[in-house]
């Protein structure tokens, strides 16, 4: 029996390519929060019973693309932290931080066992700098 080759090759979903999609499509943090001039996510790591992982710290300005959604730091994990929800009720509700832990729900291959659920938990700080606040040089100007 021949096959056909006109027949399209379906492509297969990968989350890198996902998360890309919903980063491009997200909008700025300009026009998502017009008064935040900065917000600043922080996360730390519970340390695992064999690594340690680092800090991590990101800062979004205004023009930068407002999507708050971070890999697991293990490199063999398909999971992320999404706190997509958490910052944008924050930048809504006027609130300058937030903290919280979330627990990675992602899946990666242990003890030669493939699936296992990844568990890392992540505790999360999102502090939030809006233009309202005075700028130091206009202080320094005498405009105040």
């Amino acid at each position: 029996m021949r096959l056909s080759r006109h027949k399209k090759a379906t492509a297969i979903a990968d989350p890198r390519d996902e998360r890309r999609k919903a980063r491009a499509a997200a909008s700025t943090l300009r026009i998502a929060c017009p008064e935040a001039a900065l917000v600043r996510v922080e996360l730390s790591f519970q340390p695992d019973s064999q690594l340690a992982h680092a800090r991590q710290t990101f800062h979004i300005y205004p023009p930068a693309k407002a999507h708050f959604v971070y890999v697991c730091p293990f490199g063999d994990c398909d999971g992320v932290y999404d706190l997509n929800g958490i910052a944008f009720s924050s930048l809504q509700a006027g609130r300058p931080a937030t903290r919280g832990t979330l627990t990675c729900p992602g899946h990666r291959p242990r003890y030669r066992s493939p699936g296992r659920p990844c568990e890392l938990v992540a505790t999360y700080s999102i502090s939030i700098q809006r233009d309202a606040e005075p700028d130091a040089s206009a202080r320094r100007g005498g405009k105040l």
